[in-house]
């Protein structure tokens, strides 16, 4: 095999450092997107800081049931904003707050991911592959209000690594942390502690994920192969993490009692408070671990064991759309109204975005495939359309509105309704209709011919409306003449 043709030992390594890049791009693009708003003087703002900032609040807020505020959010980009611009004013602050938001939730996009393509070389080739992901996703909270949490790219990000084993990542982070811990150096320790939490928040994330699946479908995972491996292992690691992380807090504490300097006790005092958070972390997370099982069992109960509800189906053609066709309208509203409301199932409303909403409504639904045997394209034959109104019948009115002037719609179609006359009368109220919106005029005689309307009521047996009043005025000095 030459070597053009041989697979790189790199290669794995290669399309994971062009993932890591994928992802801080839409960070980095943000300052590249900044002298793009020329309606706002953002200059002086660091963009990829405010960026961090909301994805580390994010991060840090989030637990294993809820996720982040979007007003906490935006109040800790706005305490940033302020430092880096402190001469402007708490409205700007609170535009770029939100607009950095926006952008890393990637609010205007259909799915809301960012894509980015890497390849792998093959068996000698090269194949393209896209990379999606999500930086912050909105989800619905407890309380039916949207949420925010922190995809693990994200994190990655924060931690600086993607697509590697996050328990292996987070057992090298309380590594080192024990090691500047033991060796004094508690202020690259303090760097080291904020990596350690970040890493506990991924990890629960990266749980959480798993196990989502069991509440979607508790049929498409297996209990051996899938959740009980999931859990017996999540339970070993948090519980070497426990160990370890309060193995650490106690030599912070007896530093804190044998220390005689005043910047140890405090820089001290800030690893431990970070350590408990990791602590609370470790056991919130041990626990839903614990009632893993439990709540399997619920979902089967739920999913499986619920027989299916025992329903009539509807024959929408025959049953609804043919007798509603023979209903008037203020008949007919009330009883499709009435199916509507029981026909459609109750649900707790999604969160609505006003730029996804505009979006779906102005998109261009899609083209149907031209080979699809479900279309039926019809045939059209060459029969031409035969006539409404006969000549004569056109002949008859002519002649009827030829001698019309000062004469009411009612006189006319008594007059069309000779017998032997079918449908003239139509005709002529056509014609009559016609003159109302658009009078005649004849050049040959000077006049102009056109229907008013007074008020007067039509009685008619088969018309209702006004009783149009026909009239005949001469044309003078190209001007209609008064009727």
């Amino acid at each position: 095999m030459s070597e053009a043709h041989r697979p790189s030992r790199d290669t794995l390594g290669l399309a994971t450092r062009v993932k890591a890049l994928a992802v801080a791009d839409p960070v980095l693009d943000l300052e590249r997107r900044k002298p793009l708003l020329t309606s706002r003087d953002w200059g002086g703002y660091q963009m990829e800081e405010l960026a961090l900032t909301a994805i580390d609040t994010v991060t840090l807020k989030m637990d294993f049931e809820d996720g982040a505020r979007h007003e906490d959010v935006v109040t800790a980009v706005i305490r940033v904003a302020e430092l880096q611009m402190p001469a402007r004013g708490l409205d700007e602050h609170t535009d770029v707050a939100r607009w950095i938001l926006d952008s890393l939730v990637n609010v205007g996009t259909v799915d809301r991911d960012f894509s980015h393509m890497y390849g792998l070389v093959l068996d000698g080739t090269y194949v393209s592959h896209e990379f999606s992901f999500k930086l912050l996703r909105e989800v619905v909270g407890p309380d039916g209000r949207p949420r925010l949490r922190a995809s693990n790219e994200a994190i990655a990000m924060l931690v600086g690594a993607v697509d590697i084993d996050i328990a292996s990542e987070q057992v090298a982070a309380d590594a080192k942390l024990e090691a500047l811990v033991r060796r004094g150096r508690l202020a690259d320790a303090h760097r080291a502690a904020e990596m350690a939490l970040r890493r506990t928040v991924q990890y629960a994330e990266y749980i959480r994920t798993r196990l989502e699946g069991m509440r979607r479908d508790v049929r498409s995972v297996d209990w051996v192969r899938d959740v009980r491996r999931i859990q017996t292992e999540a339970l070993e690691h948090i519980e070497d993490r426990i160990n370890a992380e309060s193995v650490i807090k106690d030599n912070l504490v007896r530093m804190m009692d044998n220390s005689t300097e005043e910047a140890t006790p405090a820089q001290a005092a800030e690893l431990i408070a970070i350590l408990e958070k990791c602590l609370r972390r470790h056991a919130t997370l041990q626990a839903n671990l614990q009632e893993v099982g439990e709540k399997f069992r619920a979902e089967q109960e739920r999913q499986i064991f619920v027989p299916p509800p025992s329903r009539s189906y509807v024959d929408l053609a025959h049953q609804l759309l043919d007798p509603v066709l023979e209903l008037s309208l203020r008949q007919a509203f009330p009883l499709l109204e009435g199916f509507a409301g029981a026909a459609t199932p109750p649900r707790r409303p999604a969160v609505v975005y006003l730029p996804d909403l505009i979006t779906g409504l102005m998109t261009l639904p899609d083209e149907q495939d031209s080979e699809d045997g479900l279309i039926i394209e019809p045939e059209f034959g060459g029969a031409e359309d035969a006539p409404v109104f006969s000549d004569d019948q056109y002949t008859a009115v002519e002649s009827l509105l030829a001698r019309a002037d000062g004469i009411r719609l009612s006189a006319l179609l008594k007059a069309a309704r000779r017998p032997g006359s079918c449908n003239t009368d139509h005709l002529l109220a056509l014609q009559v209709l016609g003159l109302f919106g658009a009078p005649r005029h004849d050049a040959e005689h000077r006049t102009t011919l056109a229907a008013l309307a007074d008020n007067e009521e039509l009685d008619d047996e088969v018309f209702a409306g006004n009783d149009l009043l026909v009239v005949r005025s001469p044309i003078v000095n190209g001007l209609e003449g008064e009727a």
